[in-house]
């Protein structure tokens, strides 16, 4: 009687079951050694991902939410803001988005516009109702502070921006994994090559399961950030997830702008005449 092959070994005729199935598992340990171990995602391949779900499964046409802003000076001394905030995605990863302040009275009635655009700055327009007029924003007036948050108004047009940004815009590499508030994150660090960027290197903290954005740091020149942005209490709005938590440090000025976003709306038609200088004077719809 001819010896029964098993996967290329000769077994005896008289070999028990066991012995076999062992020969079997110790051969596919042996494959599973030599066969090349699958190639690691590159920091773009992530970004990639999360771009994917951001047009795909979590993709939102319109958006509204209310936001309560603190804002914290060196000394401790405290001033509020609340507003409303709509949002607007238009193809080509284009955006608008018009902000109403409604509290306190002092800065009631303000209002700011923006056209977000890909591979290019802002285009941006403050009303200031004392004055009755629209302030174009320019490249000399980018680096304000918005409104006496630790946003400037070129921060406010970055971040709106980042998630379109390609190895052309930036250039990633993935450091070692760190968790976030308990969530095990992707580190990932980008490297502007373009000049209105502004930043020397841009990092990001991005959930390794949800792929969402749970911290931000935009470095200058030194080794501590000149801005800490962390998102928390991410919950779901349907596929969406959204912080209803936002912290925003600047290290160097010990300040700290505090958002606490509630009331978010997605998908709900808001009309494209909503975005435009004329809606900036006639106030919250």
């Amino acid at each position: 009687m001819r010896n029964r092959v098993t996967l290329g070994l000769s077994v005896s005729p008289g070999a028990s079951a066991t012995a076999v199935d062992g020969l079997a598992l110790a051969l596919a340990v042996l494959v599973a050694i030599a066969a090349p171990a699958a190639a690691a995602e590159t920091a773009r391949q992530i970004l990639d991902r999360s771009k994917q779900l951001d047009d795909t499964v979590r993709k939102w046409t319109d958006r509204h939410q209310h936001m309560k802003l603190t804002i914290i000076d060196r000394r401790g001394g405290e001033r509020r803001r609340e507003l409303d905030f709509y949002e607007r995605k238009d193809p080509g990863d284009e955006q608008k988005a018009i902000v109403f302040f409604a509290a306190p009275a002092e800065v009631r009635g303000t209002a700011f516009l923006a056209y977000t655009h890909k591979g290019r700055p802002a285009d941006q327009w403050l009303y200031l109702p004392e004055l009755k007029r629209i302030r174009q924003i320019t490249a000399r007036t980018r680096s304000e502070s918005f409104m006496g948050t630790d946003f400037t108004y070129h921060d406010l047009d970055l971040i709106a921006e980042m998630p379109s940004w390609r190895e052309d815009d930036a250039r990633s590499s993935l450091r070692d994994s760190e968790p976030v508030d308990g969530v095990d994150c992707n580190v990932i660090e980008l490297a502007p090559q373009r000049e209105d960027i502004g930043y020397q290197r841009v990092v990001l903290w991005l959930g390794k399961e949800d792929l969402f954005a749970r911290r931000i740091e935009l470095y200058e020149e030194t080794a501590e950030p000149k801005k800490r942005i962390n998102q928390r209490d991410v919950r779901s709005v349907g596929a969406v997830p959204v912080a209803h938590r936002v912290e925003v440090e600047t290290p160097s000025a010990g300040s700290r702008t505090t958002i606490e976003i509630t009331d978010v709306q997605l998908n709900t038609g808001i009309e494209e005449s909503l975005f435009t200088q004329r809606a900036l004077e006639h106030g919250n719809p």
